[in-house]
Order: structure tokens, then sequence, then C-alpha cells
């Protein structure tokens, strides 16, 4: 893939024939170190299966040009406590070659929209300190840093602090 693409980027609902390229470009992000304190990789079928059983109310959207994903995003629980069902968090996966060229920007975009008609009155995300365009991405975006766990997570044997970052859907604060 390059870092340029031809015609329209659409963004549309995940489907689990999505399952292959959406463990593809997660397992990108499992290997570059950058998205993920996590260093096991998904399989096709292990992403097949999380979204057979993704309730509605927690949507995964796939940015595409001509039916090639270029990355995708989901909105996850929160907590399993009920005082929380109007938070969700947010993860946001772009194919290696087209970080930066605004793949990312058109995804968290269409997340705050589902969220907002989910009924989500807040988004949350955690990102690993040192990844400054997606830090870059919330700030653009409207989300706010909110706080830092020091020394959350190993990467490459090194410890590395965790940014906490949040986004209000004023319309659901009622």
């Amino acid at each position: 893939m390059t870092a340029e693409w031809s015609g329209p980027l659409k963004i549309r609902p995940a489907r689990v024939d999505d399952a292959k390229e959406i463990a593809r470009i997660y397992n990108q992000g499992v290997q570059d170190r950058a998205a993920t304190f996590e260093n096991a990789y998904v399989t096709p079928e292990e992403r097949y299966l999380w979204l057979a059983a993704r309730p509605d109310r927690y949507p995964v959207l796939v940015a595409e040009v001509k039916h090639t994903l270029m990355g995708w995003a989901a909105l996850n629980p929160y907590s399993p406590r009920r005082c929380f069902d109007g938070v969700a968090e947010l993860s946001i996966f772009i194919e290696r070659s087209l970080r930066g060229h605004g793949v990312a920007q058109e995804l968290i975009k269409a997340m705050q929209d589902a969220a907002r008609e989910k009924g989500f009155y807040k988004l949350v995300g955690r990102i690993i300190a040192d990844n400054s365009p997606a830090r870059k991405l919330c700030e653009l975006a409207g989300w706010r840093e909110v706080g830092v766990f020091q020394k959350h997570g190993r990467l490459g044997g090194e410890w590395h602090d965790l940014v906490l970052v949040e986004y209000l859907v004023p319309e659901n604060m009622k």
C-alpha cells in the first residue's frame, strides 16, 4: 500500500468479512509498538468472532477507498458498572503507510457522531505518551488530556507513560 490513494474515503460500519483486514491493521499496531502495549497478535478468526458478538451500541467503523480498508475504529465499554453506561472507550488503528494522511481524523469525527447517536455523553481514550500523532489527533478533534499514568506499560523492555484523554458530547449531557 502507498501513502496516497485515489478516490473518496468512505466511512462505513464494519462487517464480519472485514475481520481479516481489521486483524492485519491491528497487528501492524502491535508490531510498531506505538499504539498498544499488547504484544500478542490477533487472528482473522478472533476478529470475526469479536465483530459478530458486538452489541449494536458499540459500533466498529472502517475507512475504505475502493473497497480497500485504510483503518478502523471501535467504541468499547468503559466499565461494566451501570453508572458508566454513558461512557465508551475509543480505539483507532490506521494502516501503517497511511498514518498522518487524514484517515484517523475522518474516523474520529465519525465515531464522535456515532457516540452522539448512541447516547454516549463521554468518550475516553488511552494513548502511549510517546505517540505524538495520536495526541495531536485528539487535540484537533476537540479532546482534552486529563491525566497521565506513569510507567504504565512496557515496550521493548522500557517503561512508558499512558496519557488519558476525554471527549464530552454536550448534546447528551442532560
